[in-house]
């Protein structure tokens, strides 16, 4: 539509990735050091993973960030989903390891098929800009719509965007709108900003047919 055009040229740029490391925000602080690494040199992956973070950021030791990709690998190759994301973000950015797609992509890949919604949606990313894969909008969208349905806002905000402007997926307004609706309301700027773009230009019908979808995907979602 017209109005799509409109907007898309004025304002809109797909969020990407660089999310924070993974479980950050819920590493304990009440055990000192020594006894997470005791407990990780036993094979304690959930303590290996902890330790890996010591390392990264410096909390409680000497910040060694090859120390800390070394710990997150032990905890990876046991399957824990949070290190598997923590690692390929290690491989992404050169943190502690040479940077490295290949291995970057095989980590979250792993994590994102364990349903860690920032692999999801960071995948769907590297598919939107062809950055260490080809570009395909249809996989991208794949991705978006994993983590979307994990109610992760950039994801939402991404979908949205693809459905408003006919990429890996039929042009839709109302659909887009939907997901850019389900964003905003999580306090996304973007959204928000896209929302009322599109509030002032889709007929009535359209916004109404979008917020309902919402609505009926918050109900599908909400915790029981």
């Amino acid at each position: 539509m017209k109005l799509n055009k409109f907007l898309l040229t004025l304002c809109v740029a797909l969020a990407f990735c660089s999310q924070p490391l993974h479980g950050q925000e819920n590493v304990s602080t009440d055990k000192q050091f020594s006894e997470w690494r005791t407990k990780a040199e036993r094979g304690d992956a959930e303590a290996q993973f902890t330790v890996g973070y010591f390392y990264i950021v410096g909390q409680g030791v000497a910040k060694d960030e090859i120390e800390g990709a070394k710990w997150y690998r032990k905890a990876a190759e046991q399957n824990l989903a949070g290190a598997q994301y923590n690692l390929a973000q290690c491989y992404h950015k050169g943190q502690g390891v040479a940077k490295n797609m290949v291995e970057a992509l095989k980590w979250y890949r792993k994590a994102a098929d364990q349903n860690i919604s920032e692999a999801q949606f960071d995948l769907g990313t590297f598919f939107a800009s062809g950055e260490g894969v080809a570009s395909n909008s249809v996989e991208a969208v794949k991705w978006y719509r994993k983590a979307a349905d994990q109610n992760y806002a950039k994801a939402q905000f991404n979908l949205g965007v693809h459905y408003l402007r006919g990429q890996g997926v039929p042009e839709e307004d109302a659909e887009g709108y939907k997901w850019l609706y389900l964003a905003a309301a999580q306090g996304h700027g973007q959204s928000k900003i896209l929302v009322a773009k599109l509030e002032a230009g889709l007929s009535p019908q359209l916004i109404r047919d979008g917020k309902q979808r919402a609505n009926d995907w918050l109900k599908k979602h909400s915790k029981t």
